[in-house]
C-alpha cells in the first residue's frame, strides 16, 4: 500500500504536467479583455477571433495528421457565430483566458464530429 501512494501521486503530477501547453499571441487576452473588445468593437476583437479561427486551423491540422484522415472541426462555423460563442462564454468565464475559450469551443464542436 505505501508504494501505491508514490505511483499514484507521480500519475497525477505527470497527467497535469502534459495537460500545459504554451499560448502564443492573442490567446493571453483574458475574457474579460474580450468582453471589452467587443463592447466598444476594437481591433483586439477582430484579432481574436483571427487567433481563435487559427488555433481551430491547428487542432484541424494536429488531429487530420495524428487520426490520418481528415478533420474538419468548425469549417462550416461563421466568424459572427464564433464572436457571439466567444462573447457568451467569455461573460459567464470572466476568469479564464481566449484560449481556454477556444480549447472549449472545439470541444464543443469536436462532440458533434
Amino acid at each position: 500500500m505505501t508504494r501505491l501512494i508514490p505511483i499514484l501521486a507521480l500519475a497525477l503530477i505527470s497527467t497535469a504536467a502534459w495537460a500545459d501547453w504554451a499560448v502564443k499571441g492573442e490567446g493571453n487576452f483574458s475574457c474579460a479583455e474580450y468582453v471589452s473588445a467587443k463592447r466598444s468593437n476594437s481591433a483586439k476583437l477582430y484579432s481574436s477571433i483571427t487567433w481563435v479561427q487559427g488555433f481551430i486551423t491547428g487542432v484541424n491540422y494536429q488531429r487530420a495528421k495524428a487520426m490520418e484522415r481528415g478533420s474538419f472541426i468548425g469549417q462550416e462555423l461563421p466568424a459572427a457565430s464564433i464572436v457571439r460563442w466567444l462573447e457568451n462564454y467569455c461573460q459567464e468565464n470572466l476568469q479564464d483566458d481566449l484560449a481556454d475559450a477556444a480549447e472549449t469551443l472545439v470541444i464543443e464542436l469536436g462532440s458533434s464530429d
